[in-house]
């Protein structure tokens, strides 16, 4: 399944927004852009467990943060029309990377600080990757900046896997250290369908641009899976909100050939959603489903510089 999604998302390549028009003149219908960049990826995925029973109190919190993950992304886009533009971007993780996860209990009503905690410093970010395809309308396309909306859909993957790590229990009454096996995997997967601004500006041979992305449509299935418990939790969301902004700036070597920089940020806010849980062990399985007791949320930050060349 990595390896898979790392083809599909490294072969989609796209970026609808570093696009250049020539200088002089508007971009021609049947233009065809594509473009290749290496960079790095930092982020965070958040999981968390509410109790409803007790007025939707959050009880328990897993934070899984990475940090200059190198990626290699690829775009196309296609001047279909003078007005209109399809394009694709992907981009994938290039190997397993370091990564670090805490865990946090708060398991007393009464007390707002954590009652339990645990560390893994041990830990995989295991593969990253996203595709993008997209449509743009331009309302405004003059020889040196455009204008234009856009809509398109998106999904993003993350996997990572904990050993080992500590522990402080009771408010520090129990410290103790797990064993160096697998403990914890994780992985999120959003599907996220959007609406959009682009713009982009050129002067000479340096041209700026920039797009914001909006969605309240999204959805989010993640499987959080507990080795030394035998335990796997699946959750799921709907109506999920998210949003990405980019901005990009680069120089062109020749009317064909750009050099560009480019950072994207993107954030899909905390959403309750539906929980199932299942204990498997040996001749003993059980299986339950909850509502609303299940929180995910992401944010991630991507840089990086490649070249653009217009066929």
């Amino acid at each position: 399944m990595e390896k898979k999604d790392k083809l599909i998302a490294f072969m989609v390549l796209p970026l609808s927004f570093s696009v250049a028009a020539q200088p002089q003149t508007a971009v021609s219908p049947y233009e065809v852009t594509t473009g290749i960049s290496l960079g790095t990826l930092s982020g965070v995925a958040k999981e968390r467990v509410y109790e409803p029973e007790e007025g939707g109190r959050k009880v328990n919190q897993l934070d899984w943060r990475y940090r200059h993950v190198a990626v290699v992304q690829g775009f196309m886009e296609w001047q279909v029309r003078g007005w209109l533009s399809f394009g694709a971007q992907g981009w994938t993780t290039l190997s397993q990377n370091s990564a670090n996860m805490e865990d946090f209990d708060w398991l007393l009503a009464s007390q707002r600080k954590w009652s339990n905690h645990s560390s893994h410093p041990n830990t995989r970010l295991n593969f990253a990757n996203q595709w993008d395809l997209h449509l743009t309308g331009w309302l405004v396309h003059q020889p040196r900046w455009r204008f234009g909306v856009m809509g398109g859909y998106r999904q993003d993957r993350t996997s990572f896997s904990a050993r080992g790590g500590t522990f402080s229990n009771n408010n520090g009454a129990e410290i103790g250290r797990f064993p160096n096996v697998k403990a914890i995997g994780y992985a999120q997967r959003f599907g996220i369908p959007y609406v959009g601004l682009t713009g982009r500006y050129r002067h000479e041979n340096i041209e700026a641009a920039t797009s914001l992305k909006y969605s309240r449509w999204g959805g989010a299935q993640t499987t959080d899976q507990h080795y030394l418990r035998s335990l796997t939790f699946r959750d799921s969301t709907r109506q999920q909100q998210s949003f990405s902004l980019s901005a990009s700036v680069g120089y062109y070597l020749t009317q064909q050939v750009k050099l560009y920089l480019e950072s994207t940020w993107n954030r899909t806010l905390n959403k309750k959603g539906d929980n199932t849980s299942v204990f498997s062990n040996g001749d003993i399985y059980a299986r339950a489903s909850f509502r609303n007791i299940a929180g995910i949320e992401q944010y991630a930050l991507l840089t990086t510089a490649g070249l653009v060349y217009h066929f």
